[in-house]
């Protein structure tokens, strides 16, 4: 057998980060950054937990890589569908397809929603991770704004960070809630009141 080449060894090496990534996804979701482990992930992985630090030199570069890994991916999964549909629909049905879409988005990451939502309120006090989400919501914030612009509704600044509120709520209360949450019902009424 042939030894592997340097590239065939960055594959690898690639593949086991992302496995990594999305294993702590799963467990700091679950679990919580704070109460989740390098040595819970590292088992998670497969992996030993010196072999973790050549791929991360802490938790918290860890989690950054998780958030610039799936945060993107989730923001890209909701805005690049709306950029398909832009020509075949009006700006007001784009941003009822929007919210449709956040909504398929949230359930189907939900890992990734409950990990922010448990992080949100911690931020302040980790500079990097703050950082991080910051960028990801002035992204947010820009996309919503432009759908508004199109739309032609005024103040579409501030409107884009009430919507972008109101959607974190809904995401909040379903995740609690579970399925005492209509989220059927609140959606329709949400997208209503705002193509109206």
């Amino acid at each position: 057998m042939a030894p592997r080449s340097k590239q065939d060894n960055e594959i690898i090496k690639q593949k086991r980060r992302e496995q990594i990534i999305r294993q702590a996804l799963e467990l700091f979701a679950k679990h919580g950054y704070h109460r989740t482990s390098i040595s819970e992930i590292a088992k998670a992985a497969g992996i030993s937990k010196g072999l973790m630090y050549n791929y991360f030199d802490s938790k918290e570069e860890l989690l950054i890589a998780v958030l610039e890994f799936v945060m993107p991916q989730a923001v890209d999964a909701i805005f690049n569908s709306i950029a398909e549909k832009n020509k075949i629909l009006s700006p007001r049905e784009l941003m009822a397809y929007g919210i449709e879409r956040f909504f398929e988005v949230m359930k189907e990451q939900a890992d990734l929603w409950k990990l922010s939502m448990s992080l949100a309120m911690q931020v302040a006090d980790m500079p990097k991770i703050h950082r991080v989400f910051v960028q990801m919501f002035d992204l947010t914030f820009r996309q919503i704004e432009q759908l508004l612009q199109a739309a032609g509704i005024p103040d579409a600044s501030i409107k884009a960070r009430l919507i972008t509120a109101q959607l974190d709520g809904i995401a909040l209360h379903y995740f609690v809630m579970g399925d005492n949450y209509d989220l059927e019902a609140v959606k329709k009424v949400f997208i209503n009141e705002l193509i109206s």
